[in-house]
């Protein structure tokens, strides 16, 4: 079975209150920060993307600089950085023809300036407001801009909502497009939606018969109340999402995979007429707009916008629609349903044929929706190779217009108005944007978006993270391994984290970027300044490559600080010698040691496989300084198989500019047995070694066995 996307795993675990190492539970250690003064200021570049179309929606490709004109709350602003990105669309050739064909990038501006303002996508498949075919064909569209749209530095995440789930992050932002693809393709709607029941067909029939049972009429006006529910909820969720996405930088395409609200349900609807139909008089009903919802998705739409969020929505209904009349009368003639097709006037159209009314659907919702963000609407989901050929062109070419200003931060928002100095274009872009804010302000999804950027982004958006050191271990003490993350936050790190409340979290992922280990503690780290801190945190695991990742993050100021490391946990050997993951040490103990405690059914604490004296020696991790005499490894060595072996340990580096071999002399200090053997603490000297960049090569032999076995570590000298 295929583990859950590290993002849903974090989402559910690290944000659980954690243990806090000073054994105070998180709501004790809760402090309420002042909100900081509005004159703090930081100057900053505002970027902003620009879109360009002519009357037919074509690009204009040809404009300059000062051709442009923008307005920051009123003010025309001095232009100081500018970008054109072009898309050129080689000739159409008929269907099917290569991907590479397809598209022609044009030269790439700086990488810094890409990584920034690159294209950035999201899917977002809606469950509550769709149906089984419709998710269906969504998926498969989904693919199709997978495979034949992309560039290679655009940036997608993957989006779904469900009446069960609600909001899901199944991937963050990333360029890693076969891993994206992926998800989409293990994407399900059964089990995950709980779809809405859209009642709003069936209601508007019973409101124009002349009878209607009495329960039948209440099992209708309670599922259509459930329905309002769920809608207001999909608004709300939206809304705080659109929050969250005011402090990613650039535009956001959104490509909405829905059937839509109906319309109905937010701006009310008239059906029926008082005269009635050849003489004979039917029910009418008119229904008011519902204030509590059209307020609520309009404030969705215009967050939105403001998150400079632009929606494209396919309208997975088309997909949906009943394909043949036979089908058709037997949705219509049910045992729950009476549809007057044949009247006293004769065979007609029914006023009710309910696929002929837009009103009960969600096709104006949906159009509205794109409208106001900036987006576009497509009708048929069928056609979705031509429209997002279309979405291509629209998005595809941009320019990027930069100017000075100052941020206080105060979280107020800011109104953007771009003019072109050309007649006969259209302009799209952001409607304006928020001034930073505390972070101690932030929501709950803006918090989790937030830690999503530090911990699994290369260059995260949200912030630039301190850097601080990994050291990452595997040992094979089952026939699961074991792996330990070892980190040192220097002094001068640690004082950057102002708040009385820090969480530490460790994570890593597999190969296939699965989460398969998280931990978390909360501490205070104000008390440790000027000292260095030690954190360890270790998991059992499969034998295995993984990526490994540490993440400091001060909970009352957003501080952030990431370590990253990656391991390798061979298979346990059944017969004969093994060396395990060697850890440096040096003399003196200057470290604060900071790790979750084991637990009791831990049978296989590292500290049992790397047992040294704390009070002597120090992890090496980082840099060792040039003319450091001498160093310490301690290194696990497994012997199954084997009695009592006298294991010979020979050393060397190998300098990785040269590729120079440089013999290491030494001397074994202390065996010490462990669960699975011995751990050895062997001295090396560094007498002659110069500054530089080196791997270290420890081997292992016994004579008696015949067995030999060898591990590696980096070593740096500065």
């Amino acid at each position: 079975m295929k583990k859950a996307s590290p993002f849903l795993l974090i989402l559910a675990g690290a944000f659980l209150s954690g243990p806090s190492v000073d054994g105070i539970s998180a709501a004790q250690e809760a402090v309420r920060l002042q909100k900081p003064l509005e004159h703090q200021v930081v100057v900053t570049l505002k970027l902003i993307q620009v879109y360009v179309t002519d009357k037919k929606g074509a690009p204009v490709q040809d404009l300059k600089k000062e051709d442009f004109v923008v307005f920051d709350n009123g003010r025309e602003m001095t232009l100081t950085d500018f970008e054109k990105h072009i898309l050129e669309t080689a000739a159409r050739t008929p269907k099917p023809q290569p991907p590479e064909e397809k598209i022609v990038p044009t030269p790439i501006p700086p990488a810094d300036r890409v990584t920034v303002m690159s294209r950035k996508f999201f899917l977002f498949f809606d469950f509550a407001f769709n149906n089984q075919r419709g998710v269906n064909k969504a998926q498969e569209a989904a693919l199709h801009f997978l495979d034949t749209e992309l560039l290679p530095g655009d940036e997608v995440g993957l989006l779904s909502y469900s009446t069960v789930k609600g909001l899901s992050i199944h991937e963050y932002l990333t360029t890693d497009h076969k891993k994206l693809r992926e998800a989409v393709a293990a994407m399900n709607a059964k089990g995950l939606s709980g779809r809405a029941d859209d009642v709003e067909q069936e209601y508007w029939r019973l409101m124009t018969q002349e009878s209607t049972p009495p329960d039948l009429s209440l099992d209708v006006l309670v599922r259509r109340q459930d329905a309002k529910s769920q809608a207001r909820a999909f608004m709300l969720k939206l809304t705080s999402l659109a929050k969250a996405f005011r402090y990613i930088p650039g535009r956001k395409n959104l490509l909405l995979f829905s059937t839509g609200i109906a319309s109905s349900l937010i701006y009310g609807n008239q059906a029926g007429t008082p005269q009635g139909t050849s003489g004979v008089s039917d029910r009418s009903k008119l229904e008011l707009p519902d204030f509590v919802l059209r307020t609520q998705y309009e404030e969705m739409y215009k967050e939105l916008s403001a998150a400079n969020c632009s929606i494209f929505a396919f309208d997975s209904r088309e997909a949906a629609k009943v394909p043949t009349l036979f089908d058709y009368d037997e949705q219509t003639f049910g045992s729950r349903s009476s549809r007057d097709l044949f009247t006293v006037g004769g065979v007609q159209q029914n006023t009710n044929m309910i696929l002929k009314d837009e009103n009960v659907t969600g096709l104006y919702a949906l159009t509205k929706l794109s409208k106001e963000t900036g987006g576009k609407y497509y009708g048929n989901i069928n056609e979705y190779e031509r429209n997002m050929d279309q979405l291509q062109n629209l998005t595809g070419s941009y320019y990027i217009l930069g100017y000075s200003i100052g941020e206080p931060w105060n979280g107020k928002f800011h109104e953007i108005m771009v003019e072109v100095r050309r007649k006969g274009v259209e302009v799209r872009a952001q409607s304006g944007y928020y001034n930073p804010k505390p972070f101690a302000e932030y929501s709950d999804l803006e918090k989790q978006l937030h830690l999503f950027d530090l911990a699994l982004s290369d260059r995260p958006l949200f912030q630039t993270p301190l850097a601080f050191s990994l050291s990452v271990l595997s040992f094979a003490p089952s026939e699961n391994g074991r792996l330990e993350m070892l980190s040192k936050i220097p002094a001068n790190v640690l004082e950057k984290f102002s708040g009385k409340k820090v969480e530490i979290i460790s994570l890593v992922l597999d190969e296939n970027e699965n989460l398969a280990a998280l931990q978390r503690i909360e501490a205070d780290l104000t008390k440790y300044k000027g000292m260095d801190v030690f954190c360890a945190a270790g998991t059992a695991l499969a034998p295995g490559n993984y990526r490994c990742r540490f993440v400091i993050r001060d909970l009352q100021n957003g501080t952030g600080a990431v370590a990253s490391g990656r391991a390798f946990i061979p298979q346990k050997a059944t017969l004969g010698l093994s060396l395990h993951s060697p850890l440096l040490l040096v003399p003196g103990s200057n470290f604060l040691y900071l790790e979750p405690e084991a637990k009791k059914t831990d049978s296989a604490d590292w500290k049992a496989a790397y047992p040294y004296d704390r009070a002597r020696y120090s992890p090496i991790l980082g840099e060792v300084p040039a003319g450091t005499p001498k160093i310490y490894a301690l290194v696990p060595c497994s012997f199954p198989g084997l009695v009592s072996p006298e294991i010979a340990l020979t050393a060397w580096l190998i300098e990785t500019a040269t590729g120079a071999r440089i013999p290491l002399a030494g001397s074994v200090l202390n065996r010490s047995l462990n669960a699975t053997g011995e751990s050895i603490l062997a001295e090396l000297s560094l007498a002659n070694v110069s500054a530089g960049q080196y791997r270290l090569y420890l081997h292992a032999a016994d004579a008696a066995y015949k067995a030999v076995s060898y591990t590696q570590t980096s070593l740096v000298i500065k």
